[in-house]
């Protein structure tokens, strides 16, 4: 790190001048200072938008159709979004090759809007715009197929979901067979995989990899998790139910997460499919203890009715939305309280059909925050955020203002920004050549002072390590007032820009 080097010479030229011979001709001590540090960014006035180019991989069918090939890009990425929504555009847009074919066969396809991409939990959701309707069963597989090893090839995505307007399509013309959630595969070829994933459901029990969204601990929202279930069944009825106990009995990886209920010991009756003018959705009767039963779980009504559409609609082939009744009310509407967004405004949904997008706003994702603990080592922890605020500067530094939270997936730690410090003080953030530039007003100065030496340093590393976890950004510069004052709490030089430390952090 450039900051221990130049103290490091701050300390030898001292011991120089205090042993050295003091002649006629010798220096002052005053005078012996360090030449300034090299000023290589400008401050940020603002929030600008900021990208980086990066170099990736589209995967695309060859020209024969048995295998996805991997084609270098150029991708122009976003320093405050999550790359896997260019990296689709990117794979539904690119043209014929002389090795490759595009996506699609001639069908035009697209993204269905601008949030047509959610990420949390490492799962990609995707949902395509209707024109991927027209595609065959076996040309939506290898778009699935292809979109996994497009996503998952930088490790931050494990799973990947292909729906077209919110639903999910299935793999046959029946919508009877699930196609799962896609994980990559770099070694079979396109007929071996489809041959499988194609293969009726046999009787005996088969496997699929699942989304899941949990209520996070929060309370605010849902979390997803995919692994792999066995069904036994072979409807979507039955389907269901294997879904539902995988829900009651709790997630495996994420932390803290309020049990829910036993949905199949409060059915009233098995799950059951409707269609009302070429709606189809699936039926859930619960008896009227479901109320008590979420009272007791600290789960809101609007969370748990997320997590079971979300779940439902993500797997269930040819389900547009799901209908739930409690005793003898049908719920026709939510008003979600504590959710990050919505609050208070009521969800209406129309014949009782609760579709995917009704939840769009719950849907969050676990960020990395780093906070102090008794030691004075920082410690990381796991946040549960909206899930587009999880790959942003700008919120990540905001929850470090706001110190940690009852539900964050570690107790006992201690804030590393000063109490007093809020959102209006960040005057701008900005992302140039793998650096990620802050810039805050004459309060966070202010608020340092007095501020001990392992306080200052747990401050500069917590927000450099939380920040430094976003693709593209490697250091930080923080910047005040639109400059870089030699220090913020007396302690640590600031000029010159911050790498992240994992000597500070606790394992």
């Amino acid at each position: 790190m450039n900051h221990r080097f130049r103290r490091l010479a701050a300390l030898l030229c001292a011991c120089l001048a205090l042993t050295g011979c003091m002649g006629p001709s010798a220096l002052p001590a005053a005078q012996l200072t360090l030449p300034p540090a090299q000023r290589r960014y400008t401050a940020p006035e603002n929030d600008a938008n900021q990208t980086y180019e990066q170099t990736v991989m589209l995967y695309l069918p060859s020209l024969d159709g048995t295998q996805l090939l991997a084609v270098p890009q150029t991708a122009v990425l976003s320093a405050s979004r999550h790359r896997a929504g260019v990296l689709c555009e990117m794979l539904l847009s690119h043209p014929d090759t002389e090795e490759t074919s595009s996506l699609g066969g001639g069908v035009s396809l697209a993204l269905a809007g601008t949030d047509a991409v959610e990420i949390s939990g490492k799962t990609a959701t995707v949902s395509l715009a209707a024109s991927a309707l027209r595609l065959s069963h076996e040309q939506l597989f290898v778009l699935s197929q292809a979109m996994a090893n497009t996503l998952c090839q930088f490790g931050d995505v494990e799973y990947v979901n292909v729906l077209i307007s919110g639903a999910q399509p299935g793999l046959n013309i029946a919508s009877t067979l699930p196609a799962g959630s896609f994980q990559q595969n770099l070694r079979e070829d396109l007929p071996t995989l489809w041959a499988r994933a194609s293969a009726p459901l046999s009787a005996g029990r088969r496997s699929f990899a699942a989304t899941l969204y949990y209520p996070a601990p929060s309370g605010k929202g849902i979390l997803c998790e995919s692994r792999t279930l066995s069904f036994s069944a072979q409807d979507a009825p039955g389907m269901a139910v294997t879904l539902l106990d995988a829900l009651a009995a709790g997630s495996e990886s994420l932390p803290n997460v309020p049990k829910c209920p036993d949905f199949t010991a409060l059915l009233r009756e098995n799950p059951t499919l409707s269609e009302t003018g070429g709606t189809r959705r699936l039926v859930l009767r619960f008896q009227e203890e479901l109320n008590a039963a979420l009272i007791n779980a600290g789960i809101t009504r609007s969370v748990m009715m997320a997590s079971l559409c979300c779940t439902l609609t993500t797997f269930l082939p040819g389900i547009e939305g799901i209908e739930v009744h409690i005793g003898a009310e049908r719920i026709n509407t939510l008003t979600p309280s504590g959710t990050y967004s919505g609050a208070g405004e009521m969800i209406a949904f129309p014949d009782g059909l609760m579709r995917r997008r009704d939840f769009s706003g719950f849907l969050l994702a676990e960020c990395s925050l780093y906070f102090a603990g008794r030691d004075g080592r920082l410690n990381r922890v796991a946040r549960p955020v909206p899930f587009y605020e999880a790959y942003s500067a700008r919120p990540l530094v905001e929850q470090l203002m706001l110190g940690p939270q009852s539900f964050d997936s570690q107790s006992g730690l201690s804030a590393v920004l000063p109490q007093g410090l809020r959102s209006a003080d960040l005057l701008g953030v900005q992302y140039e050549d793998g650096a990620l530039l802050l810039n805050f007003s004459a309060q966070l100065p202010a608020l340092c002072q007095g501020m001990s030496p392992s306080a200052e340093r747990a401050m500069i590393y917590g927000l450099t390590n939380t920040l430094c976890q976003l693709p593209g950004v490697r250091r930080v510069a923080l910047f005040v007032q639109g400059e870089q004052p030699e220090t913020l709490g007396g302690e640590i030089y600031i000029p010159g820009d911050f790498l992240p430390n994992g000597d500070v952090t606790a394992e």
